[in-house]
């Protein structure tokens, strides 16, 4: 699986955990934009567009941002915050990865 594709199932984790326990209404309204955005944003870059990855790297910027000063209900949110930013963000600077194919007589 691609980079692209992991930031796919990060955006769709992040809107998801939503649901999973309570948010405050920014932390809800943040996740649900952001999770879409960085689906889409990987979606984007998995066809090839530069911006997705651009996008997803500020999308994940801007979950850091907030998870370290928008008031939560749960430390549960400011580590899932955090840690799927920090994914968004690292991936998002990855190149594409290169298909590894077994050809005969190589090793």
């Amino acid at each position: 699986m691609g980079p692209r594709a992991i930031n796919a199932v990060l955006g769709s984790w992040l809107f998801f955990s939503t649901f999973l326990w309570p948010h405050t209404a920014v932390q809800r309204v943040t996740g649900w934009i952001v999770g879409l955005l960085a689906v889409t944003a990987a979606l984007a870059g998995m066809s090839g567009r530069t911006w997705g990855r651009a996008a997803n790297a500020a999308l994940g910027g801007w979950l850091i941002v907030s998870a370290l000063f928008v008031p939560r209900l749960r430390s549960a949110t400011l580590w899932n915050e955090l840690l799927v930013g920090l994914g968004l963000v690292l991936l998002a600077m990855l190149p594409r990865l290169p298909v590894m194919r077994h050809r005969p007589g190589h090793v």
